[in-house]
């Protein structure tokens, strides 16, 4: 997930709630949901009754009841009782539409408006609009490659209706169309049997192989087993999506007069710069135990406001948290939580861009930084120095990590990247060899980040760093985050501060970002993308990497470690990213008003089972 982002966490799988003091504790996944930019300064408001009728266009009138049956009040303007948790969101997604979103910011809200077939929880995969699922073999009779869904009939949608196996069929292809252009569609396209040809103009939408069979049996057929589909299909871009909503035109899914959801809220309200009200869907099939009224989702962007806001006692949930504070915190407020999340900041080098396209060049960039500074002495969150792609809480079949640690668990040397200092020597040499020694003639580089937590903080330390280690002059240049996803999508940029966390727990939901059908944002391919087609300059050393990831999607246990591991090698040896820290997730939670399960494995917020408590 970008900005994210995504999001996520080995550690998570430990996300369990336990005891300290008396009250719940509960640990917290991605940090990268605090990774916020975009208060736009617009004021435009579209409140509703709800969406629950898509034919209601008398958005304005917040005090209709929201939805057929429902008798209970929206509350006007965001105005919201004690049963209404106040939660601080940071960032503002650019969209709430399952097939489009690439947020942690529009995740968390979807997935607390929609339901999948399935859940990821703490507890392992649960069934959610599905009922049970078999999994069976090809008509070529290769196995686990065809998984049957049946629906609950008691599944409805905010409005409603039914919720039928068509929805997920129309959704699923909707995900891979060529026309919508999903930047998931990688999630799709590299599982489905059918949805690559689709998305790419080589094959029709009847070709993918996902079928509602009736309308409470939906079937699909995949490219080869895949161990973690469950995980996949529980992933945000799965959720269905009704073909008569999404054909209402652009905007619907942040129109809560038309946006029509299945989950156990629903969207009454959304103020553009301020907030989302998201009121409890009655007509949600596990609506018995959604203990909350509704959720209100702040856009508070600045981490003094936002904390201040808790000690207020006006917010609840907040991520979004001053990194001067976290000392003071972690010592005196039992509400506070750190720990380590399956996610990576780092710098991507656009492959393509003049200058970083020398390896040389990435090299000396990389091996400049000193890594633990920045998390001792600019983030002091407990964020890890790192060294590659993966993440530690990333296991390999083996059970073991897939980061070379010391004795002591701590990450070491790698891809001749130093976790614990700049290797100044190496970096000077690799300046000189690209010819620049002593950073003599070496262009003004720009280093692009976007507004969020210690982001400033980070991008300055690296601008010192690069002119006393190398003795080149850097840019820095910052973009709010709608502003910089669009930089980055349209490939105008040259390095940049960026983040992802997992979509989902394997190592495979970091290294797929790199194959060539893939997101890419390092534009790091061997062949043209119908996904990217301005990506022409192609990187002929993408292949062997993209062969590994192929190969590790195909294979079991230790011979799919060994793809992991090579295809890892080949991104690091190519220096295609420059590795950070392993983000660390902090958050506190008002145990006195609140009381919950805390995030899903990938780090969503899913308030289904949380209750409000100390009115």
């Amino acid at each position: 997930l970008r900005a994210i982002w995504l999001m996520p966490n080995d550690n998570y799988i430990n996300a369990i709630t336990k005891k300290q003091g008396g009250k719940i504790k509960m640990k917290r996944l991605v940090c990268f949901m605090v990774a916020a930019a975009m208060l736009l300064s617009l004021a435009a408001c579209a409140p509703t009754t709800q969406p629950n009728n898509p034919e209601n266009t008398n958005a304005g009138n917040t005090n209709d009841p929201a939805q057929p049956g429902d008798t209970t009040v929206t509350p006007a303007d965001g105005e919201v009782s004690g049963d209404y948790l106040v939660w601080n969101i940071g960032v503002e997604s650019k969209s709430f539409d399952p097939q489009i979103n690439t947020s942690v910011a529009g995740g968390n809200i979807i997935f607390n408006i929609y339901d999948g077939l399935v859940r990821d929880t703490v507890d392992g995969i649960e069934m959610a609009t599905a009922e049970s699922y078999e999994v069976s073999a090809n008509a070529e009779g290769v196995e686990n490659t065809v998984y049957t869904f049946k629906l609950r009939k008691d599944a409805k949608w905010s409005d409603g209706q039914s919720v039928t196996a068509k929805d997920f069929e129309y959704a699923w292809k909707r995900a891979c169309s060529p026309e919508l252009a999903s930047t998931y569609a990688f999630l799709v396209n590299d599982y489905i049997k059918g949805a690559r040809e689709y998305f790419s103009g080589t094959g029709s939408r009847d070709d993918v192989c996902v079928k509602a069979l009736d309308d409470y049996t939906l079937q699909v057929e995949l490219i080869q087993p895949t161990a973690y589909f469950l995980n996949l299909v529980s992933f945000f871009t799965y959720m269905p999506c009704r073909e008569d909503v999404a054909s209402t035109g652009e905007g619907w899914d942040k129109d809560p007069a038309k946006c029509i959801s299945n989950g156990p809220f629903y969207l009454a309200e959304y103020k553009i710069g301020s907030h989302v009200l998201l009121k409890k869907n009655e007509y949600y099939w596990n609506k018995d135990n959604v203990k909350l009224a509704g959720v209100k989702g702040l856009f508070i962007t600045d981490a003094t406001t936002s904390l201040q806001g808790y000690e207020a006692g006006e917010i609840q949930i907040t991520g979004m948290l001053p990194g001067e504070e976290i000392p003071r915190l972690l010592a005196e407020d039992p509400n506070f939580t750190s720990e380590p999340s399956l996610g990576l900041v780092y710098i991507a080098y656009n492959m393509d861009a003049n200058l970083v396209n020398d390896i040389n060049v990435r090299k000396a960039l990389s091996l400049a930084i000193d890594r633990k500074l920045i998390c001792d002495q600019v983030l002091r969150n407990g964020a890890v120095p790192a060294a590659a792609l993966v993440a530690p809480g990333f296991k390999l079949s083996t059970g073991e990590s897939m980061r070379a640690m010391d004795e002591y668990g701590n990450v070491m040397t790698e891809y001749e990247i130093n976790p614990n200092g700049a290797e100044v020597e190496k970096a000077r040499e690799y300046l000189a060899a690209a010819g620049y020694p002593n950073g003599e003639g070496f262009p003004e580089l720009d280093l692009l980040y976007y507004e969020k937590g210690s982001n400033s903080q980070i991008a300055e330390a690296i601008q010192q760093m690069w002119k006393e280690n190398l003795g080149i002059n850097v840019k820095l240049k910052v973009e709010e985050f709608a502003t910089y996803a669009n930089t980055i999508n349209s490939g105008n940029f040259t390095i940049t501060i960026y983040d992802w966390g997992a979509d989902y727990n394997d190592p495979m939901s970091m290294l797929s970002l790199f194959s060539a059908t893939g997101m890419n944002d390092s534009r790091w391919r061997y062949k043209e993308y119908a996904g990217v087609p301005d990506d022409t300059t192609l990187n002929p050393e993408n292949k062997p990497y993209d062969d590994a990831v192929i190969m590790a999607s195909k294979t079991m246990g230790t011979e799919r470690d060994g793809y992991l591991k090579e295809a890892e090698d080949v991104l690091m040896n190519n220096m295609v990213i420059c590795p950070l820290y392993y983000t660390i997730s902090t958050q506190v939670v008002d145990h006195s008003r609140v009381s919950g399960p805390g995030r899903t494995p990938i780090g969503m917020w899913d308030f289904r089972n949380f209750t409000m408590i100390g009115k």
